[in-house]
């Protein structure tokens, strides 16, 4: 009688094993796929904000007589660089900021072409200086520039 007890409660305990196993393995692929989720989902809003500030910079060229005093006229914290050049500076929630909280930069490039003046935005990550976003616009002016 004591050795039948005895092979029940062996494979009792198999059991209880394989079912821990289990579950580890399946919690395993769910936190990879939470994990994944979450990069894809700040990946995501990334782009978003990116594609929304370098459309903004188009709209406020495009909106105004195109020349680079006037679009830096439409943002206070932006830094000039060199002739038709200058950055913007972004934190983690894309707000607006100084260099050293900054998360992301807002690169403007305004180069006159005859009638027509172009700009190119590169939005990009301070982190690890990846381009997260790039949009050329153009806007035709009534006389010639540059």
């Amino acid at each position: 009688m004591n050795k039948y007890l005895k092979s029940k409660t062996s494979l009792f305990l198999m059991e209880l094993i394989i079912t821990i196993l289990l579950f580890a393995a399946c919690g395993a692929v769910c936190v990879r796929l939470f994990v994944t989720s979450y990069v894809m989902t700040r990946d995501t809003v990334e782009l978003n904000e990116s594609a929304s500030i370098a459309q903004g910079f188009a709209e406020v060229m495009r909106g105004t007589d195109g020349d680079i005093d006037s679009v830096i006229a439409h943002y206070p914290s932006a830094v000039r660089g060199g002739d038709g050049f200058f950055e913007v500076f972004y934190d983690e929630d894309f707000e607006t900021c100084e260099y050293e909280n900054a998360a992301y930069v807002g690169d403007v490039t305004m180069t006159p072409n005859g009638a027509i003046q172009n700009m190119e935005v590169r939005i990009v990550r301070l982190r690890d200086y990846k381009e997260i976003y790039t949009l050329d616009a153009t806007k035709y002016m009534n006389s010639t520039k540059g």
